[in-house]
Order: C-alpha cells, then sequence, then structure tokens
C-alpha cells in the first residue's frame, strides 16, 4: 500500500467515526466519496501493477470528484448566498468539457482537460467561500470551524494541483532521488488536503456534539 493510500484510507477512518452519523447529508456523503476514492486508488494501482491501462478509471472517479465536492460546496456556501445557479453552472460546464475529452481522445485517455478546469472552478469556489467569510459580521471560531478547514484544504490541493498542469511541461523533466519532482509535490498536496479535512471533520464532529448536548 503506497502511502497516498495510506493517507486516504486514515482520512476515511476518521470521516467514518466524526460523520457516519451526522445529520447533514452533504457532510455524511463526504463518508462514501473517501470510501470510493480509496477504492480508485487501490484499483488503480492493481491496474498499473498488472501492466494494464488505468486511466479509464479515473475518468469515471472524475464524476465522483466533481459530484461530491459540488455537493459540500453548496452546502457550505448557502449559509451565505443562492448557491445552487453556481453549482449547477459549474457542473454543467465540467459535464461539456467531459463530453469534450471523451470525443476528442476516447474514454481511455484521462480527461485532462475536465480535470484543470475542475481544479480552476474548485479554487473559485474557495475564493468565494472566504470572501463571504470576511463579510459576514458574525463571529467565527475558525480554529473551530469544520467549513473554514475544508475550504483551506481544498483550496491548497487544487491551486497546486492548477499550478502543475500549467507548468507541467517544465517540471517533467526534473528528478529528485529518482522521482519526478511532481511527485514530491503531489504527496505534499495530498498531505495537506487530507490533513485539513480530517480536522475539519473532527470540528464537524464537536461541533455537533456540542449542539446535541
Amino acid at each position: 500500500m503506497s502511502f497516498i493510500i495510506f493517507i486516504e484510507a486514515t482520512c476515511f477512518i476518521i470521516a467514518f467515526i466524526c460523520l457516519i452519523k451526522d445529520a447533514n447529508f452533504a457532510w455524511r456523503s463526504i463518508v462514501l466519496f473517501l470510501l470510493i476514492t480509496c477504492a480508485t486508488e487501490i484499483s488503480g494501482k492493481l491496474l498499473k501493477n498488472a501492466h494494464q491501462h488505468n486511466q479509464w478509471l479515473y475518468n469515471i472517479f472524475l464524476v465522483f470528484e466533481a459530484g461530491f465536492t459540488s455537493l459540500l460546496f453548496s452546502n457550505i456556501l448557502s449559509k451565505y448566498v443562492n448557491s445552487r445557479p453556481i453549482i449547477l453552472a459549474g457542473l454543467a460546464l465540467l459535464l461539456l468539457l467531459y463530453g469534450y475529452d471523451i470525443y476528442d481522445h476516447g474514454f481511455f485517455v484521462f480527461n485532462d482537460v475536465t480535470a484543470t478546469v475542475m481544479s480552476v472552478v474548485f479554487v473559485i469556489y474557495s475564493f468565494y467561500y472566504y470572501f463571504l467569510l470576511i463579510k459576514d459580521e458574525h463571529y467565527i471560531d475558525l480554529k473551530r470551524s469544520a467549513s473554514f478547514w475544508w475550504v483551506a484544504g481544498t483550496l491548497f490541493f487544487y491551486f497546486g494541483s492548477t499550478a502543475v498542469n500549467v507548468f507541467f511541461t517544465y517540471l517533467k523533466n526534473v528528478k529528485i532521488a529518482g522521482h519526478n519532482i511532481t511527485y514530491f509535490i503531489f504527496t505534499a498536496l495530498t498531505i495537506i488536503l487530507y490533513g485539513c479535512w480530517s480536522y475539519s471533520f473532527i470540528c464537524k464532529k464537536w461541533l455537533t456534539t456540542t449542539s446535541q448536548s
């Protein structure tokens, strides 16, 4: 089992403990998404080890990634605005690009255009959330805010992913200790993502427990 799969599995376990009984469907659905994430990574690694194509598997995963992440963004943003038009517009754009990618190169080549634009969309959602958060006149204890930390991890990961995709031509030839530098970048981004998410789940569990006590 790779280190990244270990990190994802750890985050899934924390999510299961903290969110499986959460009253909010959007937060509770993250447990299923992380389970799908772990299953995809393990299956992808097995296919790669068997010298078989696995890019089609990640094309399927893109659908779940776009859907579940958009669902939670919709829930978080709805505290401040009517988030449905924004989220639906983003999903419509991604659906069109997904269809274009499949038409352009078939299903067995990774949909890189869709993945790149999806990262940009999630970065925009994240910045929009922080803009609304700054405008919020109510006191919020950020160190205990589940939404704040979930968006923080999402922003770091997808902003970093976008930057790597933009400069991939220059980065792909840089080697460190036998690995491409992008391996270390994505490993760091993954640690930040699932570290922030795990902490947000703990915050969500603490808030839920407090509200029920």
